[in-house]
């Protein structure tokens, strides 16, 4: 029951924070941004709070505030995939389409089967995550006539609330790590078939064990490594209502349970539908590779299933 009253007590304040700050973007005159930025041109909001696409943060800074303007978004995000339930929540402000900041509050729900095998019923792991991102140099869009891409710098703290319960259970050698990353978008205009294509870049250095909610780094090892990330989507029509693609994102397996524990590749395939600046739609079929699961006999298992996430802006 003290637990209860304790978890219940954290999502009122993170909620109560959510509202504040979405209270506060709503009075900035700035942020409605109406002439400025094209359509889709503030991405859609990552799992971890950043501007880009579903798992992967692009170069894009959020919202369609101009370069002397302040826009702002706050998003809700449902991933659903067998014995797992993803809810993130979170919000962003683009400062002059050059700096990014933002917040998302994670919280991963597993069913009483999932870790059984080691003595863990139904449990649910948090993670707060406050992000930063800088545009260093070039423009996703409106450099026409320029193949230099939209090149941007960004960190993500992250601190799991939760890691005495699994975390550190199964060997995460710490409760919080921050993520580095370099991203590089660019929008071609007609390269399709005369529909606009979108590509997108990113190196990230990480020692985050599923994104952080398995903790950071492993007894064995707790050292940085770079992954790779990717992006593309295809826009259906000339507005850049209608977004599909599918992204990639490298993970570096460390050795979680003396190894046992695998993590690799989350791979997704999407479909956004814009039809305003003021709201976007993500949907998608999501591939989270292997995920723990002391019912099976490696200890892990494939995890497929639905992704779906909703953005407001201001």
């Amino acid at each position: 029951m003290a637990m209860r009253a304790l978890k219940q007590h954290k999502m009122k304040k993170i909620g109560l924070s959510i509202g504040l700050a979405m209270g506060v973007l709503m009075t900035i005159p700035a942020a409605q941004a109406e002439n400025g930025r094209l359509l889709a041109t503030g991405g859609a909001t990552q799992i971890e709070g950043s501007a880009g696409g579903g798992i992967v943060p692009w170069a894009l800074i959020s919202g369609y505030g101009t370069e002397d303007e302040i826009g702002g978004t706050a998003f809700l995000t449902n991933v659903r995939v067998p014995n797992y339930d993803l809810v993130s929540t979170g919000l962003a402000i683009g400062i002059y389409d050059r700096v990014e900041l933002s917040y998302a509050h994670q919280r991963l729900n597993l069913d009483s089967t999932v870790l059984s095998g080691l003595g863990i019923g139904a449990i649910s792991l948090n993670q707060d995550i406050f992000g930063a991102k800088v545009k260093v140099v070039g423009d996703a869009i409106f450099a026409q006539n320029s193949l230099l891409p939209q090149i941007s710098v960004g960190v993500q703290y992250k601190r799991n609330t939760d890691y005495d319960f699994v975390p550190k259970a199964i060997g995460a050698a710490s409760s919080s790590g921050t993520d580095f990353y370099v991203a590089a978008t660019k929008v071609f205009l007609g390269g399709l078939a005369g529909r606009n294509v979108l590509l997108n870049g990113t190196v990230r250095m990480s020692k985050a064990n599923q994104m952080g909610l398995l903790g950071f780094g492993s007894t064995t090892d707790n050292n940085y490594h770079p992954t790779f990330e990717g992006s593309v989507g295809v826009f259906l029509d000339p507005a850049n209502t209608w977004l599909i693609g599918a992204e990639y994102r490298g993970m570096h397996d460390n050795k979680l349970a003396g190894g046992a524990l695998k993590q690799d590749a989350y791979k997704d395939a999407y479909v956004a539908y814009i039809p305003n600046k003021r709201f976007a739609l993500v949907a998608a079929y999501a591939d989270l590779g292997n995920l723990p699961d002391t019912t099976t006999p490696s200890l892990n298992s494939k995890k497929h299933g639905v992704y779906l996430s909703g953005q407001f802006s201001f």
